[in-house]
């Protein structure tokens, strides 16, 4: 979640970040998304924040990025209101160098988007798309009827539009392609960005031999699939997927010299 640094506030009770205000309606263009964050939080989901610095306003006033923390996320806690705004408290401050030990969606976040800043045309739609905002996720949403592709089920909240072909190896038009997005329950979301997880070409799910039949179990993925079969754009890059990230695929023979 972008978090200004204006809407950082000290309390009693520690920091904490202004989300909204009570009365804020939904005409706003970041409504829609700022409002399933916030959701996701008041549901118990965890959220990070990142700290950014308010540049010139774009056309129609919307306010664009000029810089942000490159140090350190912010992990949101407890969601309350006081008065009439509405707050998260800051749990904690997360160095960046903390996460960065495992390449996961998290630890890459904060060099992606140092690297966006440096764009031109395309970069608020890359910057809104790395968040997990913007219309890359209602475009992946529209493509599989508003559902996780697994499960089928409709909770926003609980669904992340999570890219097939990692978002450091797509271009800037593969990272704004829906086809190569996938709406994900949670756990799914990070079992398939882990490598964990893939789909055959026929949408069966395929499960890496580092979880146990027991995990399986408890995770309730054995014999799941996507709901219809993957075709065209999708399926290639699910055929990414499978050859460069799932963590059982064929490693090449080498052969001695």
């Amino acid at each position: 979640m972008r978090v200004w640094t204006e809407d950082l506030e000290g309390a009693a009770e520690g920091e904490r970040v202004h989300l909204c205000d009570l009365d804020w309606s939904g005409t706003s263009s970041g409504y829609p998304e700022r409002k399933r964050h916030i959701d996701a939080l008041r549901g118990g989901a965890q959220g990070y924040g990142v700290v950014c610095a308010k540049g010139k306003p774009g056309s129609g006033g919307t306010a664009r990025i000029k810089s942000f923390d490159r140090e350190a996320l912010l992990r949101l806690g407890s969601v309350h209101e006081d008065g009439r705004r509405l707050y998260s408290q800051v749990a904690d401050r997360v160095p960046v160098n903390t996460l960065a030990r495992r390449q996961t969606a998290e630890s890459t976040l904060i060099p992606d988007l140092a690297a966006l800043l440096k764009k031109g045309t395309t970069t608020e739609a890359l910057v809104k798309t790395r968040v997990g905002q913007g219309q890359f996720r209602t475009d992946v949403l529209d493509l599989w009827g508003g559902r996780c592709c697994v499960t089928g089920i409709e909770t926003q909240e609980a669904i992340r539009a999570s890219h097939i072909k990692p978002w450091k190896d797509s271009t800037d038009e593969e990272r704004l392609d829906p086809h190569n997005g996938l709406p994900l329950a949670g756990t799914l979301d990070g079992l398939f960005d882990s490598g964990l997880i893939t789909f055959a070409p026929d949408g069966t799910l395929l499960v890496s031999r580092k979880l146990s039949v027991e995990e399986r179990e408890r995770l309730g993925i054995e014999g799941a699939k996507l709901l219809r079969a993957p075709a065209g754009r999708t399926a290639d890059y699910l055929a990414h997927h499978r050859q460069e990230m799932f963590v059982d695929r064929p490693r090449p023979n080498r052969t001695a010299p």
